[in-house]
């Protein structure tokens, strides 16, 4: 007897929703008066703003044909990494770490009882610093390649607090032109615009950060520290919605 009620049941639910979906549909179109317009539109501001973070991200590694060897030297390499960077009040935190093992390339011949190249281990692990004061962080980066460290990435970026603060001002502007755009329209089109339906704010968009490419120093060089010099990123924000145009 179950059986045979399931499916009047469940097409008396599927039905129920339906309708349900369809008398929220006429409500909301019910609240527009009978000679409202609908038009869409889409506003958008840009401004160019120049980074207040430097980030740096540098490598320590070793190789020997002891993978506990490699792995020991970076490990130590590190430790004293990070004890100066944190010693400097610097943000700072580890990336990836890696050991893999490299075959040299054997030679076409080898004199009578010489054993080929053995197999090398390679242990290398990231260390990434950001910083607001960009010659305290030169000043480290200095001084961990001097250490041994590679630098691989430096450049400039946006904080969080800059990032939102940007934003928030250009949604403000972005809904002003948003709005003169309506009242423009409504003018055009000998309609007066009435208010919004619809509003929408996408996501403020940034340009992701050019990092600059560094050149590895070798271990142990005495070298003065990095230099750079922040150029400037383009921040974009957009804005849509449905005005509500009528006849005057």
């Amino acid at each position: 007897m179950t059986r045979r009620l399931a499916f009047p049941v469940l097409a008396l639910m599927l039905f129920a929703v339906a309708a349900c979906d369809n008398a929220k549909a006429q409500t909301v179109q019910r609240t527009l008066p009978d000679d409202a317009t609908l038009l869409t539109l889409s506003e958008s501001a840009e401004r160019d703003v120049t980074p207040d973070t430097m980030r740096a991200r540098l490598m320590a590694q070793a190789t020997s044909e002891s993978a506990a060897t490699s792995q020991s030297s970076v490990n130590a390499a590190m430790t004293r990494a990070l004890n100066r960077v944190k010693a400097l009040g610097l943000e700072v935190e580890t990336g990836s770490y890696n050991t893999y093992q490299e075959s040299p390339q054997r030679p076409q011949s080898l004199p009578a009882g010489a054993k080929p190249p053995a197999p090398l281990w390679r242990a290398q692990q990231s260390l990434i610093i950001t910083a607001k004061d960009d010659a305290k962080l030169l000043e480290a980066v200095g001084a961990l390649q001097t250490e041994g460290l590679a630098l691989q990435e430096l450049g400039y970026t946006l904080s969080r607090e800059q990032q939102r603060g940007q934003q928030d001002e250009m949604f403000a502007e972005a809904l002003q032109r948003l709005g003169a755009r309506a009242e423009k329209a409504a003018a055009a089109l000998d309609m007066r615009f009435e208010g919004w339906a619809r509003v929408g704010l996408n996501g403020g968009m940034i340009a992701r950060p050019v990092m600059m490419k560094a050149m590895a120093m070798s271990a142990r060089a005495e070298a003065a520290p990095p230099v750079a010099a922040a150029g400037e990123q383009t921040i974009s924000v957009t804005v849509d919605g449905e005005a509500i145009l009528r006849r005057r």
